[in-house]
């Protein structure tokens, strides 16, 4: 379909294969700035309960996803594999399955060991886990070791990880599996929600943006910038009131928000299935490769949505509930334990 719109639009095509991907630091950013504000009212942190929660949060539609992904490339391998072979390119389908690969993929190690992706996407989700866990275990371990004078350590630590991670790790293509890669952007988010609460944070918030800049000065990367203004953006918009319109929508976009997820890892599913159509059917003309990205928009909307309904909600439900009786269970069992001490003695 791109080869067919490339004639006219190639400029078009070239930005979407090229530039569109810029949109991930938004998304690190974001990612970032909610994670600081869910931790808000959290006086307490509890690194394995909350890391376990937030894998078993993003693990339903990620092996949904999976699941979808290899069984659509199953389908239109061979269309789709055909007509690369005649063209003398690499097919772009993901590599054949395997219990390996699955279960690496399973527990979000598949780049830390080099494991071939079964899907677009799952990448950003395993850096996205080792972002969040990075971030708790360093606030867990300052909220261990510091006094009562250091009670904003954090905004120090972590814009001294933002700053090392523009200035040297994003620097170095071959860390880009890793969470100090992508540390600068998160990091951003995290100040600029802390920065709305708390003067001492606004400050170091500017200062890291200042260095940030500094490092787009000296090395020019578009993602730090886009970074760097999506953070400010984040900031400024903790100030504005929704209007009434905004508000008597917030249904609709609660819903989407909410399945976003869905649509972000099964989106890749659709293109393949809608692709392998394409070669089998020998498609070249530029108003059906329109027609068809319409209908792929349509469908990756509405399987998201349905995915979301049906299967997201309800599973990450149902593994939270048993997530939280396995904690009363403990909790009961330690009760019972220290009260056995109590009455022996």
């Amino acid at each position: 379909m791109a080869d067919a719109l490339k004639i006219r639009w190639g400029s078009v095509v070239d930005i979407l294969f090229q530039d569109a991907r810029m949109v991930v630091q938004v998304f690190l950013v974001s990612a970032g700035y909610l994670v600081a504000r869910s931790l808000q009212s959290k006086k307490i942190i509890s690194p394995l309960s909350m890391i376990l929660r937030r894998y078993l949060r993003l693990l339903p539609s990620y092996g949904v996803a999976l699941v979808l992904t290899v069984l659509a490339a199953k389908l239109m391998r061979h269309p789709i594999d055909s007509f690369a072979l005649q063209q003398g390119s690499e097919s772009w389908l993901p590599s054949e399955p395997s219990w390996l690969k699955f279960i690496g993929h399973l527990f979000f190690l598949q780049n830390i060991l080099q494991i071939d992706a079964l899907t677009v996407g799952v990448w950003y989700v395993a850096i996205d886990l080792q972002l969040f866990i990075t971030t708790i275990v360093i606030l867990w371990a300052l909220n261990a070791i510091r006094a009562k004078n250091f009670l904003y350590a954090h905004y120090f630590v972590f814009s001294a990880l933002c700053v090392s991670s523009f200035w040297f790790f994003n620097l170095k293509p071959d860390l880009d599996d890793y969470a100090v890669y992508f540390f600068g952007a998160y990091g951003l988010g995290l100040l600029a929600f802390w920065a709305s609460e708390q003067r001492l944070a606004l400050g170091v918030f500017i200062f890291t943006l200042t260095l940030a800049l500094g490092s787009f000065v000296y090395e020019p990367r578009a993602r730090v910038l886009i970074a760097v203004v999506s953070s400010i953006c984040f900031y400024f918009s903790t100030r504005l009131k929704s209007s009434e319109t905004f508000t008597s929508k917030g249904k609709f976009i609660h819903l989407l928000s909410n399945s976003s997820y869905a649509l972000f890892l099964n989106h890749f599913a659709v293109i393949i299935m809608l692709s392998g159509i394409w070669f089998y059917l020998k498609l070249q003309s530029e108003e059906i490769a329109w027609f068809f990205i319409a209908v792929g928009c349509v469908l990756s909307f509405v399987h998201s949505l349905f995915l979301y309904q049906y299967l997201e909600k309800p599973l990450v439900g149902l593994l939270m509930r048993v997530m939280k009786q396995m904690h009363q269970m403990h909790q009961g069992h330690q009760i019972n334990k220290v009260e056995r001490v109590i009455k022996s003695g």
